[in-house]
Formats: C-alpha cells, sequence, structure tokens
C-alpha cells in the first residue's frame, strides 16, 4: 500500500480488555444447508467471548420437507451440537423462509443488511443494538474458523489502520483451519458475463497487515465496522442477481469511503467440498422454480411472524413496484456497465438508483473506480493489473465539530456518513419520507422537546439536553446549536439529533456518544 490514510480515529478496541467485548454481529445466509448447525457451533465454540457474538441467519428450506438440508439450523444445533444451547438463546435469530420463494444469495444478504439496519435505529427492537463500531461479520452457511478468530479478526482490522477498512476474500477451505495459514487469496481479477464478475485470486504471502486490494469484494467473508453495513447495505432490489453481487457491493464501499483488504493471516475458512457438492444447495431460483407460485404453504418463524409482515422489511416491500429495473440490469445500471444510458427515461433512472440508499457514495467518483481497480466499466474490460501495491485514494471525511463549553472545549464526532445514508429514500428521491421510521425514538419533557435517556454498556446513564443539527437537502451542515453533555462515569458526550432538511421534517437520533464514536478534544492549554 502506497500512502497512508489518515482516518485512523476509533481505537479503544486495539488492545484487550476492551477488544474482546466489543458486539460482532454474525450475518449468514443459508440455503437449504445442513452445515448450517455446524457453522453456528464453530461460531460459538472457537470465539475467544462467544456472548459477544450475535448471529442473524436468514434460513431458506422447504415446508414439510423430510431431508435433513430442511431440519432447521437452530433446531440442529441443540440437538447434534450443544444441548445446553439455551445459553445462547439471545444470541441468535433466525427467520425461516419458503426456499420456493427464494431470489438468490444476494436477495437473502440484503434482508440481513435490513435487520442490521433495523436494529440500528430501533436500538436493538429485534435482537440487540448495533452501534456504528461494532463489527458486522457477513459469512456463508458453511464455515469454519481458528480460535479466538474473534479477537483475532479484531487486532486485523486495526492493523489496516482505517475505520473504514472492509477485511474480504475467497476465504481458504476448510482443510487448513486453525493452521495459522500465512498464504492467503487475494481477489483483484474480473470478468463479464451478463454482468461483472470475480474472477479467481492471486495469492498474498507473509503479510504483516492487510493488504489494500482494488476493490474486489467477496460475500463469503467481509469484516468491517458495521457502520460500513449501515451506509453500504445489500440491494434489496437484486432479484435472482449471482453475477453483480460482489463487484457491484465492492464499487459501492469504495465510493462511500470505503477499502477492502486482503486478510494478512487465514482465520476463516469455507467447506467447499461438502457445500458444492450437495445438489440441493444449488436449487434457488426461477429456473428451478417453475411451481414455486402454485404451493400455499408459508414458513413462518419462532415468533410466528410471516415473512411478509417482518418489521425490517416493510419500506423495503412497499417501494417495490416503484422500482423499475431490478436484478442485473440494475447493477448494470447504476455502475455504467455497457456504455452510458441515452434514453431520458434510462438516465433518470440511474440517477435514482445512484442516489438511492443502495446507490453509489459521494467520497470517490465513478471516473477513480477505473483509475483504483483498473476496470473499464463501459466497456467491459479489465484494462490493467491491478493485483500488486496500490495508492491510497484520499477523500474527504464527515466530521462534526461541536463547541463543548464555554471554556472552549469541543467535541469531534466522526458520523462516517450514516446521518446522510439513512436520509436517502430507498428508491433515489432524496426527499423521500419512506425510509425507516424512527419517531419512536424520542422521548418528549413537558414542553414537548425531545429528550433522551439511556444506559450504556458501562453502566452509566446518559442525560442531556439534545444538541440539534440541520442537515440541507444536499447533506451540509446549515446550523448547530450544542448545549449539553452525557455523563458516562468519568466520560462526557453529547447527545445528537439530526433534523433532516427537504420537505420531509424527518427527525433522525445519530445516536448516543458510544455509537457515533465521539472524541473529545480539549482546546484549552494544560
Amino acid at each position: 500500500q502506497t500512502g497512508q490514510c489518515p482516518h485512523y480515529h476509533y481505537k479503544d478496541d486495539a488492545q484487550r480488555p476492551q477488544a474482546t467485548h466489543t458486539k460482532i454481529h454474525m450475518l449468514i445466509a443459508s440455503f437449504r444447508d445442513q452445515l448450517c448447525p455446524r457453522t453456528v457451533h464453530n461460531a460459538f465454540t472457537r470465539a475467544e467471548n462467544p456472548f459477544r457474538i450475535y448471529i442473524r441467519i436468514i434460513e431458506q428450506t422447504e415446508p414439510g420437507s423430510t431431508k435433513i438440508d430442511d431440519a432447521g439450523c437452530w433446531d440442529r444445533y441443540c440437538q447434534d451440537y450443544n444441548t445446553d444451547c439455551h445459553q445462547y438463546r439471545n444470541n441468535v435469530r433466525i427467520f425461516p423462509m419458503d426456499s420456493r420463494d427464494s431470489k438468490g444469495p444476494t436477495d437473502a444478504r440484503s434482508k440481513l443488511s435490513a435487520m442490521v439496519s433495523y436494529d440500528y435505529v430501533s436500538q436493538g427492537q429485534d435482537l440487540t443494538t448495533v452501534n456504528l463500531h461494532d463489527f458486522c461479520m457477513q459469512i456463508d452457511s458453511h464455515m469454519d474458523f481458528s480460535d479466538m478468530y474473534d479477537t483475532e479478526l479484531i487486532f486485523m482490522h486495526h492493523r489496516t489502520q482505517n475505520d473504514y477498512a472492509v477485511l474480504s476474500t475467497y476465504v481458504a477451505d476448510i482443510s487448513q483451519n486453525n493452521q495459522d495459514i500465512r498464504v492467503v487469496p487475494n481477489l483483484c481479477m474480473v470478468t463479464f458475463t451478463s454482468t461483472i464478475r470475480n474472477w479467481g485470486t492471486k495469492e498474498c504471502r507473509h503479510l504483516q497487515k492487510p493488504k489494500l486490494t482494488n476493490a474486489m469484494w467477496g460475500a463469503g467473508l467481509s469484516f468491517h465496522r458495521c457502520h460500513a453495513e449501515l451506509n453500504v447495505p445489500v440491494d434489496p432490489y437484486l432479484d435472482n442477481v449471482f453475477d453483480g453481487e460482489e463487484g457491484s457491493r465492492g464499487i459501492r464501499f469504495f465510493t462511500h469511503g470505503y477499502d477492502v483488504y486482503t486478510p494478512d493471516r487465514v482465520l476463516v475458512t469455507h467447506d467447499y467440498h461438502t457445500h458444492q457438492g450437495n445438489p440441493i444447495v444449488h436449487t434457488w431460483g426461477n429456473k428451478h422454480n417453475a411451481n414455486k407460485n402454485a404451493h400455499t404453504t408459508t414458513n413462518k418463524d419462532k415468533n410466528n411472524n410471516n415473512p411478509k409482515d417482518w418489521t425490517f422489511r416493510q419500506s423495503i416491500e412497499t417501494l417495490r413496484t416503484l422500482v423499475k429495473t431490478k436484478g442485473v440490469g440494475r447493477v448494470n445500471m447504476m455502475l455504467g456497465i455497457g456504455g452510458t444510458r441515452t434514453k431520458p427515461e434510462e438516465i433518470q433512472e440511474v440517477d435514482e438508483i445512484r442516489k438511492s440508499r443502495f446507490g453509489l457514495g459521494t467520497k470517490r467518483t465513478l471516473e477513480q473506480v477505473r483509475n483504483f481497480t483498473g476496470i473499464d466499466l463501459a466497456n467491459r474490460e479489465m484494462v490493467e493489473n491491478k493485483c500488486g501495491n496500490l495508492f491510497w485514494v484520499p477523500f474527504t471525511e464527515d466530521v462534526m465539530k461541536i463547541p463543548q463549553d464555554s471554556g472552549g472545549g469541543e467535541v469531534q464526532v466522526h458520523t462516517y456518513g450514516v446521518p446522510e445514508t439513512l436520509a436517502r429514500g430507498l428508491v433515489g428521491q432524496p426527499d423521500d419520507p419512506s425510509g425507516i421510521d424512527v419517531s419512536f425514538l424520542f422521548l418528549k419533557d413537558a414542553g414537548g422537546n425531545a429528550i433522551s435517556s439511556e444506559k450504556d454498556p458501562g453502566g452509566g446513564t446518559a442525560t442531556a439536553s439534545i444538541n440539534r443539527l440541520r442537515l440541507g437537502s444536499g447533506g451540509s451542515i446549515t446550523s448547530a446549536n450544542a448545549a449539553g453533555t452525557t455523563t458516562n462515569n468519568n466520560n462526557t458526550s453529547p447527545i445528537m439529533v439530526v433534523t433532516l432538511g427537504g420537505c420531509c421534517g424527518i427527525l433522525i437520533l445519530v445516536m448516543l456518544a458510544s455509537r457515533l464514536g465521539v472524541r473529545q478534544k480539549n482546546t484549552k492549554h494544560n
């Protein structure tokens, strides 16, 4: 890597003991996979602190089937791997789906992203609170892990010295598990089918720290701060997409300021032989479900919720009819694959896709994508080898500096662009009020003003008057009024509310200090 990323601010979990307590939200999409319960078992038993692992699973099985592939991930985990599974009952959330309704792995993973967003905004009403500096870990449902992988991945992330790092690759085979392998697959090449597709890997040997890659990202392993999951959620309108998922999300990460790194050692492995040798796991999609509309059985989760009524998906599904182009065509339009669209209605649709919550970021441009990745999207070809050392591409961070008191102190808040992302419409209109309803976040005082009080993980009670920041429709700060602080033992930091401009007038609680990564800066002389 050439050029030093200056955006390394959050270091609270760079050392033990804090590194053993930061939450890890594991996101698993499982399609009729008999290896899912073993993966859950491995995730808990290999972790240094299993109780900080929270697992969300989209489980796609066929109702009424007697096959072991459809037996149920949690039930088989309790039966075959851990008869004391109740100790983790509050760490796992499984949403069963009828496999005949499957729209592919990308669609399933989009539901996981939506679950994370919902638990962030609702402060854990579904499984547990998601904080900006928690880690989100997307994996497949047939994996194993090295001992203490949870803490070691956090240390590895810190070795990038980049808050915006995304550790990702095509992971090694399960036969290499727990062997401290220092030969790691490196994603850096693509080809084009109907859209962009990762093609093969190189190898990195004896890395001292993770290697910056050309934004090529692998869906089988992605380890990043959860603000990355919030800013770059998997697009829920990529129906039946396989090719196109990885290339499009990697490029979206890059335009939002995130950098994909190849891990410097093997900590997560994949059971390629057993999984790919099972023909039943390849039966998703329309071509396999010609009679899917004939079935009447509907899977429900363990709380008897119909998947169509999942709270975290309601807005997404309500707006589905407004999305003109779905699937691979949507990927190609967003990235400009095949050239610039010329029809007025297509130009408008491209603009809506790119400006939506599932579109491109504003930190880096598509021109920078071409120069950094070596990929000519318009002409559908890789024009330059970018597998070696790369120049890090600078961008301007989203940072708010707020006066703390009359003595000259100030609080520096790294928002990572999350408020702006959540302000985006789901289908592209910048002032679309159809995003997640967060009005329930606010308590009112006698005068009708918003107040907040919350117990944080350290046991302190947060009480404060509200700092209000108004964002214009373009996301710029137009005014700021900071008054109060939050008290947590010996630490002070603000609670903030962001008021989104435009016609909506939606209020979003940006977060308590622990969720925004507030760092105090005292400008007084010693």
